[in-house]
């Protein structure tokens, strides 16, 4: 039954595909593909109901991911399509970037289907690559053993024997540990590479230090005689604590980055690069650097979101979170060329500016949702207070409005109504929190009112000092401080300092042992029967990736078959596509094989002019945002919403 499911399953796949291939040009053939999309997803959540076998399965994931890529595609389609009929004008390249999308998905989720019903054959599902969340908790639960005190009431003799016997485990469980361990330190690296600089060196030492004390634990396992549990249960606790240590100071590196991240959205906007590739305000090196920093934004998004997935509470979050990085992953490659295209109103980049605001709002509201309250409101009293310190000796005005700035996402972060519950539960919360945002706009005003004239900065500084005394009370209404003074990460700040000072001597360290890292893509990729190993590439200082771009002709469909070869169906190729294994942990210089820094010329990319376009561009962008509608095609896809229903227990229990 299962099997005769999925030919009709594959029927309705290639139906789809055979739509997309003549191209939609008007919204009735795109309502025609909605219908046998619908019916499609409707086969899938059947297919899925079948095979939910209580495990976790990285297809299915695959599968959620795709069908809400296609809908977000279908749904930027149409408005392009609505622009094109209202106002006579052609925006061919806009449709074909999101036809190469759904062409994409398309091929996703055959080779989803091909790798489920392979794996259904076979006991045991899919095994899934584990998140830095998983990774540490699976590490700390290995540990468990050899950290906590055990009743003392066995005999000398059965200790012996028990000991004995255990010597051999002890060793293959100590190896264990120091694999996830790499795998930490991986994911670490990776996200050190885009961290604040003032967090790269704690980052750096920190590694350095749970790599030492568990290379001293390794050690005590291996000795192999019985007389050193004492010392190996010191070698466990030291590990033990310097993981707490790794992982505290990555949630609090974590939460600064999620708020320097947001201001750059603003400060480093797709519209700010097009005015200054247009109207040429900077020249060709600052222009440059611009896009540089844009992109190192993309890669610190990424980095965000992967760790928001991981402390994402229910599978529609999670799923947001991953389609806004996919659709990232996916404009990364053309979103700045289209910029730099030399076509006198270039329609395509203002279709392509436009998804990635959308994007970009969707993945802010999801990140919020997601953030404990509390830890946010600490993180920013931190950053407050250290700005408030740095004007105190010297005065910076940009300083303070970059500060003001991040407490607006903290103020729209409790606007949220997933987030007011909070403020709810208590009345001195809201009362606090009303006074905070009146006392956030007295410091912005007075900001603006330096602008014409003199203020003294005494007074500046004294609003901000109020400020900063509400938010106080407001984070201890939230629940327990959490200062700088009581962290104990700060107590130890010395003495993880030791260490190398510099992320990129420290990586070249953690490379010669086989440890760099861990990078892998969402869902498109630019080379799937190349990349081999997506994780293990080696990652510039910022990360400005190359690694995940979606290819401008869309994959045949036959490149992707069902059981014609044997795939490889581990989370690293989710394609299903035959490879020659590489180990990911191999020593040496093959941690090299990889260099992912966006080659200079892809930037200097121009786009062939696809159609004739009038000079009016920018009001034509007004039109382009405001042809949303959706007609027929809106309420079909209102209808996939019920598919969610089949999926979230499984999602739930997703990583990635």
């Amino acid at each position: 039954m299962e099997e005769c499911n999925a030919e009709e399953l594959l029927t309705k796949l290639s139906k789809c595909k055979n739509l997309m291939n003549k191209s939609p040009s008007n919204l009735q053939q795109l309502n025609v593909f909605c219908l046998e999309f619908l019916k499609l997803s409707e086969g899938l959540q059947k297919f899925i109901h079948q095979h939910n076998d209580g495990q976790r399965h990285d297809q299915i994931e695959v599968i959620y991911l795709c069908l809400t890529q296609i809908v977000t595609c279908i749904r930027n389609i149409e408005r392009t399509i609505k622009t094109e009929e209202n106002h006579g004008i052609q925006i061919q390249a806009g449709k074909e970037h999101f036809i190469d999308r759904i062409h994409w998905c398309l091929d996703r989720l055959r080779s989803c289907i091909a790798i489920l019903l392979k794996t259904a054959k076979k006991s045991g599902g899919v095994q899934e690559e584990n998140t830095f969340v998983d990774l540490m908790d699976l590490v700390l639960d290995e540990l468990a053993p050899y950290t906590s005190y055990k009743d003392g009431n066995t005999s000398t003799d059965e200790k012996e024997v028990v000991n004995v016997e255990n010597q051999e485990q002890v060793k293959i469980v100590s190896q264990q540990i120091r694999s996830n361990i790499d795998m930490i330190l991986s994911h670490t690296l990776a996200f050190a590479n885009v961290a604040l600089k003032q967090d790269k060196k704690a980052l750096s030492a920190l590694c350095q230090k749970v790599l030492r004390e568990c290379m001293s634990f390794q050690e005590e396992c291996n000795m192999g005689c019985t007389v050193n549990d004492s010392n190996r249960k010191i070698k466990g606790i030291s590990l033990e604590n310097a993981l707490y240590q790794l992982e505290d100071y990555i949630n609090e590196a974590l939460l600064r980055l999620v708020f320097t991240c947001f201001m750059d959205y603003d400060k480093l906007s797709v519209e700010r690069l097009r005015k200054e590739i247009k109207e040429h305000h900077i020249d060709e090196t600052q222009l440059d650097e611009l896009i540089a920093d844009f992109d190192v934004n993309i890669d610190r998004t990424t980095q965000i979101g992967m760790f928001a997935i991981a402390f994402a509470g229910n599978a529609k979050i999670k799923t947001v979170v991953r389609s806004c990085l996919a659709s990232f992953e996916s404009l990364d490659s053309c979103i700045i060329p289209s910029l730099q295209s030399k076509v006198n109103s270039n329609m395509y980049a203002y279709v392509l500016e436009q998804h990635f605001n959308d994007e970009v709002r969707n993945f802010k509201q999801a990140i919020q949702e997601i953030i404990d309250s509390h830890a946010f409101t600490s993180c920013y009293h931190e950053l407050l207070n250290q700005a408030i310190k740095s004007c105190d000796k010297q005065y910076d005005k940009q300083t303070l409005e970059d500060i003001i700035q991040m407490a607006f996402f903290l103020r729209e972060h409790f606007q949220l109504p997933v987030n007011q519950k909070e403020l709810q539960k208590h009345g001195d919360r809201l009362e606090l929190f009303k006074k905070f945002t009146l006392m956030l706009h007295e410091c912005r005003a007075i900001l603006k009112c330096a602008d014409k004239e003199h203020v003294d900065v005494e007074r500046i500084l004294k609003r901000f000092k109020i400020l900063r005394s509400i938010l106080r009370k407001f984070m201890d209404e939230l629940g327990g401080s959490k200062l700088s003074e009581g962290n104990p990460l700060s107590a130890t700040k010395s003495e993880v300092f030791l260490m190398s000072d510099e992320l990129s001597e420290s990586q070249q360290m953690f490379a010669s042992i086989g440890i760099s890292p861990s990078i892998r893509s969402i869902l498109y990729t630019n080379s799937p029967c190349i990349a081999v190993d997506k994780r293990q590439k080696m990652a510039s200082d910022s990360m400005k990736a190359n690694y995940s771009k979606l290819p401008m002709t869309p994959v045949k469909e036959n490149a992707v078959s069902i059981c014609r070869k044997t795939p490889d169906v581990s989370s690293n190729n989710p394609a299903g596509n035959p490879s020659t294994k590489c180990p990911s942990n191999l020593v040496g210089p093959q941690v090299n094989r990889f260099n992912i820094r966006r080659k200079e010329s892809l930037r200097k990319a121009m786009f062939k002019k696809h159609t004739a376009c009038c000079d009016n561009s920018d009001d034509l962008y007004g039109i382009y945002k405001n042809n949303s509608g959706s007609l027929q095609i809106s309420e079909i896809l209102e209808d996939l919403n019920d598919f969610r229903s089949y999926t979230e227990e499984v999602l739930d229990k997703s990583i990635i």
